[in-house]
């Protein structure tokens, strides 16, 4: 890169005479005395080559070639003041981010409320969705703050803190044409003979545990996947009533022997409290119960949805 023949304060000083016609003015208005003010001028000149004012009585007026140049000082003056601008607020900006990591099971509608929320206070936002155990290596390594997760009904001793978010209702569902020759309610053998499709991996065992009853499963987390896997007979389902997945193609609830009552689970919000939790944080924490509530009538169901 070569080495800039002009510094900035002599293109600024240049520009500021250029809009004041005046070295006097333009000196009051830099904060500098006058004598730098006209030292920066004529070095400026030197460099160039050429004069870039004509005194007319007290004023000065630009030459041809200076009328050029200020046009371009202007607009570089401008780049300089939003190049700071940016600077100042590049340390502020840094802090206000925040990092949250999901279950595939947090209901779509609930996120898009916090998106909101970071919106309004115009926080950076990121989110990603992982199983538990990515969620709490996140929040141990730092590189998010916030994690919601399916609570697992063990001791997290000082490591982690808690509190709980709300229930989602789980189902069966099935393609029309997937067990169509098996009797009413499908008996648990008979879904252990199809395939489940689960959006947890086999190494979030103690979630796997609780939502997987078929000896097969098909793992997909991404839900339009999962919609057209279910729509297509390659397996079935249980999983949460915020899905709507009795309104996709050729897609049914599954009455089963177990029936329905019961079948939920717990969401809850976990972060580091060693951790780099920062005022923003402990703000976005404090407020989920309320964003849960806003959306759903009720915290602990999502059945209505």
């Amino acid at each position: 890169m070569t080495a800039l023949r002009y510094s900035f304060s002599q293109i600024e000083a240049f520009a500021t005479i250029a809009e004041t016609g005046s070295v006097s003015k333009a000196a009051l208005l830099l904060g500098k005395d006058r004598t730098t003010v006209r030292d920066l001028l004529d070095y400026l000149e030197d460099a160039l080559g050429y004069t870039l004012f004509l005194r007319e009585g007290r004023r000065l007026l630009l030459t041809e070639k200076g009328q050029q140049l200020h046009r371009q000082a202007h607009l570089f003056l401008r780049q300089a003041q939003a190049f700071e601008s940016y600077a100042r607020a590049l340390p502020a900006a840094v802090k206000q981010e925040l990092v949250l990591v999901y279950d595939p099971f947090v209901p779509h509608a609930f996120l898009h409320a916090v998106i909101e929320y970071m919106a309004e206070k115009n926080i950076r936002f990121n989110a990603w969705s992982g199983t538990r155990d990515e969620a709490e290596a996140a929040l141990k390594s730092g590189t998010a703050h916030v994690a919601i997760c399916q609570a697992q009904h063990r001791t997290l001793g000082n490591e982690m803190e808690w509190q709980a978010l709300g229930t989602i209702e789980l189902n069966f569902f099935a393609a029309r044409t997937l067990f169509r020759d098996q009797p009413r309610p499908v008996t648990l053998l008979n879904l252990s003979l199809i395939p489940q499709l689960v959006m947890h991996p086999h190494h979030d065992e103690q979630i796997s545990r609780r939502l997987q009853i078929s000896g097969k499963s098909l793992f997909v987390n991404d839900r339009a996947i999962l919609q057209h896997l279910l729509e297509s007979s390659a397996g079935w389902g249980f999983l949460p009533m915020h899905f709507q997945a009795q309104q996709w193609r050729n897609v049914q609830l599954l009455p089963t022997e177990v029936g329905n009552q019961g079948l939920n689970v717990t969401l809850v919000t976990l972060w580091n409290p060693g951790g780099n939790k920062h005022a923003i944080a402990e703000a976005f924490i404090a407020s989920l119960p309320e964003l849960w509530s806003r959306i759903y009538s009720s915290s602990r169901s999502l059945a209505a949805r």
